[in-house]
């Protein structure tokens, strides 16, 4: 009994003190949750029981919105500037707006201030607002809304947007999207860029991504580093989950323009609709174009340009164009007046080869090219051939032969030559002639003919191993084995050197250049003839045999009408006993023979046994005496000896020299005999 009350008085004296401390943790708990409860409640409607209009900044501010359990957004401040016309104005604030399911993502907006609308949940963020819509789609501007109720973000300011940072990027003055749907509008001055430097310009875009298409319209511009295309509406599928485009369709007065990244191949259009295929680089890949569809050439002073009802291009992965084919009533413009027509045309570039089916005419300036199966090769130097016989016609020009070709310039398409081979014939209204080859350039207004050509004219018949024609100036050149025949009203002419170039009414012949003329020869390394002035002028080792005098000089220029002759450099004349030496020498001829001989500079004259000298001598044919004249005048008979005077005057039919000499005011004579 003792150890039972013992334990019992033990057990009371514990249950004395442990059930007070039971008591007080059983009342300190709930009493602690409570406070504590009450402590976070303030906290977190801190914001929302400010007085109005109250200007109580502080610091550090979070708030969601919940409904149903579910958050809506967060709110996250720096700064809580003020509570005002219930709306909370706050400082670098960073909002994130949760998606419905748990397959929509986030969205995110910071702001240096904002103001939130307790009761509609509504945002209006002001000054250098960011957002980021998904996890690729993010961009910036100064003024943004959201709509809590509609779930729509919407800002009436310049805003900037950018997608997987480098794949696209775009500006608008009016942005509107709708979270649920996924809708984006972008309005006035739209202007996107995608990866492949892509632009779109338009009045007004809508991008659905969630079911991949857009839409744009109050005219729509797409353009890139390689082009441009321009149409009243347009429309294209997009890339999954992108605003990356694969297929854009323009409608509606379609204009544009193609130009390669070395720009030497450029095109401009117009079609009634345009789709264009783009490929995964952002470049434009493929064009179909319907309805009157015209797609010019570019750059270039003169039109070249495709035609047909239906035209279709593919690029390659610089935007350059490798091939277009234009069927139904197929034309190409070459450049000015110059057309290519077909009932279908194919043309590559850059590779690039132009065929034509069944009968086709090319049409340069006033030539045209008749034939079938036309092929044309572009490179820098554009060929067109047929190997089916052709005819060449050009104004009064008609040509013929077995093979035609043609070489254009690729940059404006101007015809650079047209070769015809093959039993050549042609004939114009100033010339007509034969050859194996013959090769038009310059539009055809020049040809040069090749295998033994021979060209004749009312006043000239011409071979040689070369001829080339230029009808533009009247100018011709010919090579190897030259030879002239010219008709006149006098003896004919004939020439023979390895050169001869004529222009007008003046031929230049060189190297190795022979002339006869009846009695008359000449040599030369350079010989030229007006037919019109009837004058010659020789240069280079001259050789000369002219009314009787034979003579070497560096020149020689003779005037047909005049009947002078004139001698220059290192000249040396003979006639008949006489033999001159000067470096000025003019002969005039009289009405049957020459009249006078005058010898300038440095002058000698050998005649028989005598040898003068002077700075002049003059011979008169009809007293068939030669005068000398100068301070240093000297005849020297190789018997008699010399004889020196201011002017001497060697004479043949007589016996005597005569030399007069003195100072002013006297004259002296002296005559020496001659020796027969």
């Amino acid at each position: 009994m003792s150890l039972e009350r013992m334990f019992i008085h033990r057990f009371i004296l514990v249950l004395r003190v442990a059930v007070p401390v039971f008591v007080v943790a059983f009342i300190a708990i709930p009493a602690w949750n409570y406070v504590s409860r009450r402590g976070q409640k303030p906290q977190l409607r801190q914001a929302e029981e400010l007085p109005n209009n109250l200007a109580a900044r502080t610091e550090g501010f979070t708030f969601s919105r919940t409904e149903g359990g579910k958050t809506l957004f967060t709110i996250r401040a720096r700064t809580n500037v003020g509570f005002t016309d219930n709306k909370y104005r706050l400082e670098d604030v960073d909002v994130t707006v949760y998606g419905t399911s748990e397959n929509e993502s986030s969205k995110r907006i910071r702001a240096k201030k904002c103001s939130y609308d307790q009761e509609s949940g509504d945002i209006r963020f002001d000054g250098d607002v960011e957002f980021q819509f998904d996890e690729k789609t993010q961009g910036h501007t100064q003024e943004l809304s959201y709509n809590h109720k509609e779930r729509l973000v919407t800002s009436s300011q310049k805003t900037f947007m950018e997608q997987q940072p480098g794949s696209v990027n775009g500006e608008a003055d009016r942005l509107e999207y709708a979270m649920n749907t996924g809708l984006l509008k972008l309005a006035r001055n739209v202007r996107i860029r995608t990866a492949g430097n892509i632009w779109l310009q338009t009045e007004w875009a809508v991008f659905q991504r969630n079911e991949n298409w857009a839409s744009a319209g109050g005219g729509v511009l797409i353009q890139s580093d390689t082009g441009w295309l321009r149409g009243s509406t347009g429309r294209a599928d997009l890339e999954p989950q992108t605003y990356r485009a694969k297929t854009i369709v323009l409608d509606g007065g379609v204009t544009g323009e193609s130009r390669a990244q070395n720009a030497q191949d450029g095109w401009k259009m117009r079609a009634a609709r345009v789709e264009a295929s783009i490929s995964s680089a952002g470049k434009p890949e493929r064009v179909k174009a319907r309805g009157n569809v015209e797609v010019e050439k570019l750059p270039g002073d003169s039109r070249q340009a495709l035609i047909g009802d239906e035209i279709d291009a593919t690029l390659d992965v610089d935007g350059k164009v490798t091939l277009l084919e234009a069927r139904h009533d197929a034309q190409m413009v070459l450049g000015a007046d110059q057309k290519l027509r077909s009932s279908q045309i194919r043309t590559t570039f850059g590779g690039s080869v132009v065929e034509t089916a069944d009968n086709s005419l090319l049409q340069m300036g006033e030539s045209t090219v008749e034939g079938r199966d036309f092929y044309i090769q572009r490179g820098d130097i554009v060929t067109f051939n047929t190997a089916r016989p052709a005819v060449l016609r050009s104004g009064a020009r008609r040509s013929l032969a077995d093979r035609t070709e043609a070489r254009f310039d690729s940059r404006t398409n101007i015809p650079l030559e047209l070769i015809q081979t093959g039993n050549f014939q042609f004939k114009d209204t100033q010339f007509e002639g034969v050859a194996q080859k013959a090769r038009f350039e310059e539009g055809g207004s020049v040809v040069t003919l090749d295998g033994s050509p021979v060209v004749a004219s009312s006043e000239m018949r011409l071979h040689a191993g070369q001829i080339r024609l230029n009808q533009t100036n009247n100018s011709f050149t010919a090579l190897r084995n030259v030879n002239t025949l010219t008709k006149n009203a006098g003896e004919p002419a004939l020439v023979k050197a390895a050169r001869a170039e004529g222009a007008g009414d003046r031929i230049v012949y060189t190297d190795s250049v022979q002339l006869w003329q009846g009695t008359a020869y000449l040599q030369a390394g350079r010989l030229e003839i007006s037919t019109r002035d009837n004058e010659l002028h020789a240069q280079g080792r001259v050789q000369s045999s002219f009314d009787g005098i034979r003579a070497v000089s560096d020149k020689l220029d003779y005037d047909d009408d005049q009947g002078i002759a004139h001698y220059l450099g290192n000249v040396r004349a003979k006639k008949q006993d006489m033999v001159l030496e000067t470096g000025d020498l003019t002969v005039k001829r009289g009405e049957k023979d020459v009249a006078q001989i005058v010898a300038i500079g440095g002058v000698v004259v050998v005649r028989g046994q005598q040898r003068g000298t002077g700075e002049q001598a003059v011979y008169d044919a009809r007293a068939d005496a030669i005068t000398l004249t100068g301070k240093d005048a000297e005849v020297h008979d190789k018997e008699h000896g010399s004889v020196k005077g201011a002017r001497l005057v060697m004479k043949t039919n007589g016996e005597t020299i005569v030399a007069e000499g003195g100072g002013a005011g006297q004259r002296t004579v002296t005559k020496h005999t001659v020796k027969k």
